[in-house]
């Protein structure tokens, strides 16, 4: 059985622009792994360069779209690359490509060049991700600038890419295109969190081609206000502004509850200023950020979160075909004792003597999983690094 990974990505630039290495060495570590900290749990998803002539020819080396089920290509369009008619061929012959097959395929072209729109008239009509330079006071930042503009619309458009959605900048072509990503603020009325919420509302509809949904203000008059705020939270990635009395309040554990029961990601904002009487035990397992009107810092890692559990439920539904393994269930993060109320559900039949539950790497530790086991050790959880043994395993028991 053939093997496609769920989405590739390719970053092309021309050999000639000298910042192009530092930032697709950037963007590679934002989607792929920091080469740095190889342990940390990452994105994961394969990045490749083509920025070097291939052989004999004057362009990079051609782009196999059928190894993987999405494609993706971040094209950093500078003067080098506008003056090149090779690589305009080149980026015109990926253009092509995409077209056929345009709900899995996509260019995004990075405007580093005041000039980069004349890089092809079948571009013309593209919505570039554009680079403003003058957010750089010098030289040595301009590299930093650049690569804090592209990362939050790469993550999004990637998210909508595995989402099935059309780009955000195709919206207007039909009424009926599904809507971009999705952010549920959950805060609290009762403590000064509140107005920093309202803020990172503002800026996300001011700044961003996100959407949000903010308690009673996004529900219509005369619907059922609790129905309303579960399929809302259902449907976005919950942003947690964890404050002083963000516990006691019983809507905000229940929006909690309602995206943990539905595998939605969550990102926990820390804005607390004097401390909480009870830390609201169901906050753990998910990745938080001090809160300083860091919104950019914000929207970035929750877009991450929303990447990181689209293609992780894809790649190991993948993984777990090609080793020929039936799992009872696949989580997107690693596993807790919450997720024993969905794995109850799934009893043991046809004499199953275990059942497998498969998560992403790393793999917890021992005494992490020591504590599921206690609670029922009929149930095995694995990470793809896994995935061998149990097979072979499988195939020595028939």
């Amino acid at each position: 059985m053939s093997f496609k990974t769920p989405l590739a990505i390719y970053i092309l630039w021309h050999p000639n622009y000298v910042d192009g290495q530092q930032i697709g060495n950037y963007l590679y570590s934002v989607l792929c792994r920091n080469p740095d900290k190889p342990l940390v749990r990452s994105l994961g998803i394969p990045v490749y360069f083509r920025n070097r002539n291939f052989g004999e020819t004057k362009s990079p080396i051609d782009i196999n779209f059928e190894e993987s089920k999405y494609t993706a290509i971040i094209s950093l369009i500078s003067d080098e690359f506008v003056n090149d008619r090779y690589y305009g061929d080149y980026l015109n012959k990926i253009f092509d490509k995409c077209n056929e097959d345009k709900d899995k395929r996509r260019v995004y072209p990075v405007a580093v060049s005041k000039h980069a729109f004349n890089v092809s008239v079948k571009f013309s009509p593209i919505n570039f991700i554009r680079i403003d330079k003058t957010k750089a006071s010098c030289d040595l930042q301009i590299i930093e600038s650049i690569n804090s503009q592209i990362k939050s619309p790469i993550l999004h458009e990637l998210c909508r890419l595995l989402m099935n959605m059309r780009k955000a900048s195709d919206e207007t072509d039909s009424l009926t295109v599904s809507p971009p990503v999705k952010l549920f603020i959950s805060h609290s009325k009762h403590d000064e969190s509140k107005f920093d919420a309202i803020k990172f509302r503002d800026f996300i509809n001011s700044q961003t081609q996100l959407k949000t949904f903010f308690d009673a203000t996004d529900i219509a008059y005369g619907t059922n206000f609790g129905e309303e705020i579960k399929r809302a939270v259902s449907q976005s990635a919950l942003v947690v502004f964890q404050s002083d009395s963000y516990a006691d309040r019983e809507w905000c554990r229940i929006e909690v509850l309602t995206a943990k029961s539905e595998g939605c990601p969550i990102v926990i904002v820390n804005a607390i200023q004097n401390g909480e009487k009870r830390v609201f035990p169901y906050l753990g397992n998910s990745p938080s950020i001090r809160f300083k009107e860091n919104f950019l810092e914000i929207i970035d890692l929750t877009l991450e979160q929303v990447l990181f559990n689209k293609h992780t439920s894809k790649l190991l539904d993948s993984l777990t075909d090609l080793y020929n393994l039936k799992t009872d269930r696949i989580l997107s993060n690693a596993p807790e004792l919450f997720n024993f109320i969905q794995l109850k559900k799934s009893k043991l039949v046809n004499g199953e003597k275990y059942a497998l539950v498969i998560y992403p790497d790393p793999p917890l530790g021992s005494e992490e999983i020591d504590i599921l086991n206690q609670l029922d050790d009929n149930f095995v959880f694995i990470t793809p690094i896994m995935l061998p043994s149990i097979s072979k395993r499988n195939e020595q028991e028939k």
